[in-house]
């Protein structure tokens, strides 16, 4: 072989290797931003979450369910769905976490009207007319905002708005308020590192951190 020859030869050898390692025009990289995959992980079993799925989309107790709706913000939004006292009952909400925060008395002042969640304040919806509180305050069918005023860890009261959709407590008016009755919270076993709401027999339960605030709800028709 002449010495052209082999220099042509090992030339081509050469552009041929570099071919193969150079990517196609149809490999992909990972998507990014809002096409990105989302991965959910599923809650720690032992804390507010006993009885939620193994892929931590739902939650369920004797009369209620709780889904996740959207699991791409930092705080899922979430919708519970049950009945109490035979009155059927959807409570939609921003579930935050602890993140080793404090969470009374700091991250929700005392005093201050709470959105009682994340984004959104969260919304009740009662589908007939029902009585509320231990005052037994009645409220008609239909969806309200629910906010929460901590006036200090023990003492509680429950406000229901008319306006329902809003963002957080940015715009709440008291003068669109249609009841607001007292909380009763207790100290939680086992902290709830996500704020969450259960039907307790006849009360709604709003669980975060160590405490747990109820109020009882009743059908205002026999």
């Amino acid at each position: 072989m002449t010495r052209t020859a082999l220099f042509t030869f090992l030339f081509g050898g050469l552009l041929f290797a570099a071919g193969c390692n150079t990517p196609s025009s149809g490999t992909t990289t990972p998507a990014t931003g809002e096409d990105a995959p989302v991965t959910t992980t599923a809650p720690a079993m032992g804390t507010d979450n006993d009885n939620m799925d193994s892929s931590g989309g739902t939650m369920s107790g004797e009369n209620y369910t709780v889904t996740t709706l959207d699991t791409t913000i930092k705080s899922p939004r979430r919708e519970l769905k049950g009945s109490v006292d035979g009155v059927d009952v959807t409570i939609n909400y921003g579930s935050p976490s602890v993140n080793e925060r404090t969470i009374y008395g700091d991250l929700v002042p005392y005093g201050k009207v709470w959105r009682t969640g994340a984004n959104e304040a969260t919304r009740i919806t009662f589908a007939q007319s029902v009585r509320v509180g231990s005052e037994g305050t009645e409220l008609a069918a239909g969806t309200y905002s629910l906010f929460t005023m901590p006036n200090d860890k023990n003492d509680w009261t429950i406000i229901f708005n008319k306006t329902a959709d809003q963002w957080g407590a940015y715009d709440y008016a008291d003068t669109d308020d249609v009841a607001r009755v007292k909380g009763t919270a207790t100290a939680l076993n086992s902290p709830a590192e996500k704020m969450d709401f259960a039907l307790e027999g006849n009360e709604v339960a709003l669980m975060w951190s160590d405490l747990k605030v109820t109020f009882p709800v009743s059908a205002a028709a026999k």
